[in-house]
């Protein structure tokens, strides 16, 4: 028996070596059929494979001899250069006579040293002085072709990759949208799914830089002119959602499956694995009822937890997307326009601005408009910790379940990069990838692993490196924010417990002179050094619930009185309320001062700076009360905050009835707009 791994290599290389969304959408799809192909070839040459891992852009499994695998091996990567030229697949094998965990350790190490001794995949498209170059890459130009009906616009020089992606991203559009329809959250629901189809279609011409592409490799029938929508796209956020913990489940299988009661384990392992496409068909030895062997449970699992991520990942972003599109519904009605706004009930107008890059695995890519990228972060969260909670397997698997035994949900980071629509997606990609990392240094901290969520808004291009960019505000932002969701399945942490560990859903006001919080990460020694007395709490880790009823009280937006965002359904007073917001002018001010005193090494400024800062508190709360002032509790909120008043939609803070106040037209606004005028200085 021989075991065979095939898997993508330069993944981030062939979705973004185009900044055209649409070719990053089909290079996407082209990653996720290696393992389709893969099993395709297998029956189509009459081999008996079983898989044994099946994920985006990889898979495992073991065939009956070595001229079974070279003929394997050699089909799919014939197949993938005719079908995705461009795309970088390599396959390797071994003998093994069973299957354990050290054999597939050891099939990671033999790709490892192939991967090193082979060509680069970009020998493929070696450069002559007279090709043509196209515009969009670095590979040759290559003549327009008509594939999967399309035809890419004659007036730019496309390569055959970029012609490929193209055109698969009509694929992807329709796959994604067949997937929808078995959602629970899409399910019999027509208008939500043709919402959907309509969004997806329209936002890849939304989104991409190139007008004269827009439209073109459309499916018979379509036409974007038709369905381009009226949506302000002048800033985009691009989002990366990566699990936590999910590494380690496949680095100590054996650990991972000793960790599951044998109850929840065997509902997994011991039916036989259905008959599909996607998982094979192998029956074990000695009979479908037989108890399966050593090697089978560790096959069945790794295909159980494969299944199950892709599952949670894909119907969490499609709960998130519903709740984008009521949050979007709302922000829209009443604008002139519309001649889609109902009475009561949700409102599907125009299209939702949210389109997924990367959908598979255990993380994934977004492109939305920028004032819903943080409303799409913490939807998809929520749903992907309620999603684990509640699943037989995962439950057990996140790293605090297998240190302490106690089923808790999986966790995830997000990060998104809000910036503006010209700016190189590849660049805006890293940024996202770069706040994901500083997400999990929160989210995994010990005994505290929870979701987490950060980003950036970018808009000078002239500073593109992510350690400098974040470097620069690290003293005075609460970000990362710990998600902090009550989660369905899981029972709030018992004082009597010894596993539990309730944290705090942000540090607090706290007295000039009291001490940090004892989970405090250290500050940076710029900021120990104002006084030697005085030490700030460390704001990173603010929960999100916290920094929402903060925006709101910021915003004067007198809606909603729960905790966090508010659900699209929730009753409010809407944001003319007549509460006093904080003004901008002093707000901008504050935010400069820590600026300044973040920039500089000096002592003596630092503590200058600092008693402006705290003199500028004070007559702020002289002139707006302490209601508000205290409320927000530290200066140092007001960065984020500025931010946050531009990034959040009304709707997502106040409810449904933010859109529909019940006082006359006018009435609250005017009691708002003189609260906030008191003191516009």
């Amino acid at each position: 028996m021989h075991l065979v791994m095939l898997e993508t290599n330069g993944n981030q290389r062939f979705v973004f070596t185009s900044p055209r969304q649409r070719e990053n959408i089909g290079a996407s799809y082209l990653l996720t059929m290696l393992a389709p192909w893969t099993l395709a070839a297998a029956q189509d040459l009459g081999i008996d494979a079983t898989p044994v891992s099946v994920s985006s852009g990889k898979i495992i499994l073991t065939v009956p001899d070595e001229p079974s695998a070279r003929r394997l091996i050699g089909a799919v990567t014939r197949q993938v250069l005719a079908l995705a030229p461009g795309m970088d697949v390599s396959g390797v094998f071994k003998e093994i006579t069973s299957l354990t965990e050290d054999e597939l350790r050891d099939i990671h190490v033999v790709a490892n040293r192939y991967n090193l001794a082979r060509p680069p995949a970009e020998a493929r498209f070696a450069q002559i002085p007279y090709l043509v170059r196209a515009d969009d890459s670095s590979l040759p130009a290559a003549p327009a072709s008509r594939i999967l009906g399309g035809m890419p616009p004659e007036e730019r020089a496309y390569s055959l990759p970029s012609q490929v992606k193209r055109a698969c991203s009509l694929k992807a559009r329709n796959r994604l949208v067949a997937q929808a329809r078995e959602s629970t959250s899409f399910r019999h629901d027509d208008e939500f799914i043709e919402r959907l189809a309509k969004s997806l279609k329209t936002l890849e011409d939304a989104f991409d830089p190139d007008p004269l592409a827009q439209g073109a490799g459309d499916a018979p029938g379509e036409d974007a002119a038709t369905t381009r929508p009226a949506i302000d796209l002048s800033k985009i956020a691009v989002i990366h959602i990566d699990g936590n913990g999910v590494g380690a489940i496949m680095r100590d299988i054996k650990a991972s499956m000793d960790s599951i009661p044998a109850d929840d384990l065997d509902t997994v392992l011991s039916p036989p694995p259905p008959r599909s496409a996607s998982t094979g068909g192998a029956v074990p030895p000695g009979g479908p009822d037989a108890p399966p062997s050593e090697p089978e449970r560790l096959r069945r699992f790794l295909l159980a937890v494969n299944e199950r991520l892709d599952y949670v990942v894909r119907e969490s972003f499609f709960r998130a997307w519903r709740e984008i599109a009521q949050w979007w519904a709302l922000e829209q009605e009443g604008r002139p326009g519309r001649e889609d706004v109902q009475e009561g009930g949700p409102l599907l107008t125009g299209v939702i601005p949210v389109v997924p890059i990367l959908l598979g695995g255990d993380d994934l890519t977004v492109l939305t408009e920028g004032r819903y990228a943080l409303p799409f972060m913490a939807s998809y969260l929520t749903a992907y910790e309620k999603l684990t909670s509640q699943d037989t397997i995962l439950r057990h698997l996140s790293p605090r379940a297998r240190r302490d035994g106690v089923p808790t949900p999986m966790t995830a980071a997000a990060g998104a990069a809000v910036v503006p629509r010209p700016f190189p997606f590849h660049l805006a990609y890293t940024l996202a990838e770069r706040l994901v990392a500083e997400a999990k240094k929160v989210g995994k901290a010990e005994r505290q692993e929870c979701s987490t969520l950060t980003y950036h808004a970018l808009f000078d291009s002239t500073v593109a490196d992510a350690g400098e960019l974040l470097k620069g505000y690290e003293t005075f932002t609460a970000r990362p924010y710990r998600l902090d969701a009550t989660v369905a399945g899981t029972s709030a942490p018992d004082a009597g417990d010894d596993h539990a560990t309730a944290l705090p859903p942000h540090p607090g006001p706290q007295a000039p002179s009291g001490p940090a919080s004892p989970d405090a990460l250290p500050e940076p020694a710029a900021s120990q050094s104002v006084e030697p007395d005085l030490v700030e709490p460390d704001l990173r880790g603010t929960s999100w619930a916290h920094m929402c009823d903060l925006s709101r009280r910021f915003r004067g937006l007198g809606a909603y009185t729960g905790d966090g965002p508010a659900p699209a359904d929730a009753p409010g007073a809407g944001p003319d309320a007549g509460t006093t917001s904080f003004p901008k002018t002093r707000a901008a001010r504050i935010r400069k001062l820590l600026s300044d005193r973040a920039a500089t090494d000096r002592q003596e400024e630092q503590e200058e700076l600092t008693g402006r800062i705290a003199d500028e508190w004070a007559d702020a709360r002289r002139v707006l009360g302490e209601d508000l002032v205290d409320t927000i509790g530290d200066p140092r909120y007001v960065f984020d905050l500025i931010e946050l008043t531009d990034l959040l939609p009304a709707s997502y803070l106040t409810g449904a009835d933010s859109a529909r106040p019940a006082a006359a037209p006018g009435a609250g606004r005017e009691r708002t707009t003189s609260a906030t005028a008191q003191e516009d200085q």
